[in-house]
């Protein structure tokens, strides 16, 4: 088959980084092994071995294989074979992650293949018409039973917001001219059915009884197509009068429900063109479950949810409607102390829960994220959508969970906001977000409504759109390295030294205030992924400059943060980075605040250590404001002190800022230690520190933060050799760039 150079797996990626945030590399490879589409443009040659035996496999008609997990270095990687309703390969998509640290735990291939399942199901519909739009030729038989099959089993939901699985339900039991069809999934708690005769009272009980307690289990046994055409019994002396088409809904070799076809007795006889409609209709039923129906919980997905939401706001009216978000409360915990599988028995029981609430008009309810879930309440007040959401929060307090979870209670936090007539989904959904999280840092397990003049929902919505900026930023670079001198106070022999800053630049490439999304990505656990960056493009732009920075002894600090001093092999792969890029170690020192050496002393200890062997230096930031600053001091072999703002700030007005710097000074002189200002804003001040014997100064007076390009730049042109050698001169700069 050949390439599809015109398939954009863009949005997709999109979708599937929401699923997976760990993914850091997207691929897409076309049946023959091409490249068709890469996150950054570029193949990734360690996967080819992983891409090339799976289209091997391929090739020899291994049809049972969906795809392999590899681990590259400490990387998993996740390949997925994509084929067509025929069992014809159309591509392969794969996912390459962050590193896993030694004890962690990695993923398996089938846990990962059930969270991207809805987007491997979409990306092979849309890729399989995609080709046949390009061939010219349909990969189904052109009959009128396969167009009508054509017809019924689209994925997308119908106009109007309908329920698609009903839909094919529907459209089978009309052209099969079937009495009853029925749809049970118990793994996704869904039931579906559609009825063409009338029904005496207690039949669908009994049917359903029929389906759950024998064919489905008969269907796990046999896992093929089953026609009963005579009478059957139900097993306790009653008659079941209905003739049955039984078809197993499979997925290597696993049985996940059926899907069942009933005619009256006085009916006609299930034959092999209504065997052969119903297993066709089976696939794709499965392929609809899996774009819409959550997993675990049973509602439905974010994608599912996204559509039903986008047709009933698109209807015209004035209707009143409100927008429920929740979390559950302390699952990490769970997931922590009982493991993944006892955070989804959580789930589930939190999702039993959400189902067995009444919903007005055309609401729904999804799960849209690990641990979020949303409703959207059609015709609902403000009052009324927390009438639901209190309901809501007790129904899953009062969740039961099995076996060794019995002692254990479920809790969620829930936010509300309008969806007022003409206004927008991701405006509602942020602002009743902001409106949880509100109400998890009011205690937990509690309602909380959005409220535009509430000053601490405001706070939250900002940080929340800070959050998702970052998110961005990572993701289509839009992070920046700047770079502040600390300069020599009293001794300008002393080599120059700067300080590493992150910027970020908002969607409309304005700086958005560091204080703002450095706080957001420490409460959001996103420090780590910042300092891996930060290391990773420094070393990347010091690379070229070896000669230079050698020449001028320039040392640059990067701020470690306790996220990342959790990481057990964080000095060795600091010490790989700076291998690889062929800088010597002495050229970079690392920060640490007092803050991040609250409870992690050891952890500290040994980084520094380790460091330190390599040839970097280490610093305490923000030193003087901790308690136990002396203490640490003793164990710590950093090389220097930076001095906390809040003791330079007022140092010329107030003579205890002073008694302080000079207390500080002395126990750096002791331990034969550099110290460094911060917040020198003034001239007077730095000649005041000068005098006081204080080594180096950071502030606006000696020099605001610029982009790193232009600090290496000047660095190039001050190592440039005399007028004479302007070839040497212009490799250095060429280096620079």
């Amino acid at each position: 088959m050949p390439a599809t150079p015109h398939f954009d797996f863009g949005p997709y990626a999109q979708i599937l980084k929401t699923l997976l945030p760990r993914a850091r590399g997207i691929y897409l490879y076309a049946p023959d092994g091409d490249l068709l589409w890469s996150a950054d443009g570029a193949d990734f040659h360690d996967l080819r071995p992983a891409i090339e035996e799976l289209l091997q496999a391929a090739k020899q008609g291994a049809s049972t294989i969906s795809g392999l997990r590899r681990m590259l270095d400490e990387a998993p990687a996740y390949c997925f074979v994509l084929r067509d309703e025929l069992g014809a390969v159309l591509g392969v998509t794969a996912v390459v992650c962050r590193g896993i640290s030694r004890d962690g735990e990695v993923p398996t291939f089938e846990s990962v293949e059930r969270t991207l399942a809805p987007l491997l199901a979409l990306t092979r519909r849309d890729l399989g018409q995609q080709r046949v739009i390009e061939t010219g030729r349909f990969q189904i038989g052109d009959t009128q039973e396969l167009e009508w099959l054509l017809d019924v089993t689209q994925l997308d939901a119908p106009a109007g917001g309908g329920d698609p699985l009903q839909g094919v339900l529907d459209a089978f039991a009309a052209h099969a001219e079937c009495d009853l069809a029925y749809l049970y999934v118990p793994g996704r708690r869904l039931e579906r059915n559609t009825t063409r005769c009338t029904l005496l009272a207690g039949e669908l009980d009994t049917l359903r009884g029929v389906v759950s307690r024998h064919l489905h289990k008969v269907a796990q046994l046999q896992q093929k197509t089953l026609i009963v055409n005579k009478v059957r019994d139900t097993g306790a002396g009653g008659l079941v009068p209905f003739r049955i088409l039984c078809v197993p809904l499979l997925r290597r070799e696993q049985t996940l429900g059926v899907v069942v076809a009933f005619n009256r007795a006085q009916s006609r006889s299930f034959g092999s063109r209504e065997a052969r409609m119903l297993e066709r209709v089976a696939p794709r039923l499965l392929e609809i479950i899996d774009v819409r129906i959550d997993g675990t919980t049973g509602l439905l997905t974010r994608h599912a949810f996204d559509e039903h939401a986008a047709s009933l706001l698109a209807r015209a009216g004035d209707a009143q409607r409100a927008l429920v978000y929740a979390d559950v409360d302390e699952l990490r915990s769970v997931n922590e102390l009982y493991g993944f599988d006892a955070g989804d028995e959580v789930l589930r029981a939190v999702g039993d829960a959400w189902r067995t609430l009444d919903l007005p008009g055309a609401s729904a309810t999804a799960r849209v994220a690990s641990d979020s879930f949303v409703a959207l309440l059609d015709g609902c007040t403000i009052d009324e959508a927390r009438t639901w959401a209190e309901t809501a929060r007790h129904a899953v307090s009062s969740a039961k969970l099995p076996g060794r979870l019995a002692g254990v209670t479920t809790a969620m936090s829930f936010g509300i906001a309008a969806l007022p007539p003409g206004g927008t989904l991701e405006h509602a959904l942020a602002g009743a977000e902001s409106a949880c999280q509100a109400a998890k840092g009011a205690g937990r397990n509690r309602v909380e409504a959005f409220a535009t003049n509430d000053g601490r929902v405001a706070t939250q919505q900002r940080d929340l759109r800070t959050y998702h900026e970052l998110l961005e930023a990572f993701e289509h670079g839009r992070l920046r390295l700047y770079a502040q001198p600390l300069t020599p106070l009293w001794d300008p022999s002393r080599a120059g030294r700067y300080e590493i800053l992150a910027r970020l630049l908002d969607a409309r490439g304005q700086i958005v205030p560091a204080e703002q999304f450095i706080d957001v990505a420490r409460r959001h656990q996103l420090l780590l992924r910042l300092d891996e960056w930060v290391l990773a493009e420094l070393l990347r732009q010091l690379g070229p400059m070896v000669g230079a920075l050698t020449q001028a002894g320039a040392v640059f600090s990067v701020n470690v943060s306790a996220q990342s001093l959790q990481q057990a092999a964080l000095a060795d792969q600091i010490g790989a980075a700076i291998r690889s890029a062929g800088l010597p170690p002495a050229v970079l020192s690392f920060e640490i605040s007092e803050s991040a050496l609250v409870g992690r002393l050891a952890e500290t200890a040994r980084f520094v250590d380790a460091v330190g062997a390599l040839g970097c230096g280490t610093s305490i930031d923000d030193f003087g404001t901790g308690v136990t600053s002396l203490a640490y001091l003793k164990t710590l072999r950093v090389s220097a002190l930076k001095i906390d703002g809040v003791f330079v700030a007022d140092l010329l007005r107030e003579p205890r800022s002073e008694s302080m710097v000079r207390a500080i000074l002395h126990i750096a002189r002791q331990l034969e230690l550099d110290t460094v200002a911060e917040c020198v804003e003034s001239k007077e001040a730095a000649a005041q520190l000068a005098t006081l014997g204080v080594t180096y100064g950071q502030g606006t007076a000696l020099g605001a933060p610029r982009p790193l390009a232009e600090i290496l730049d000047e660095l190039a042109r001050k190592a440039a050799p005399p007028r004479g050698e302007p070839e040497a001169h212009a490799a250095i700069v060429k280096r620079v760039h």
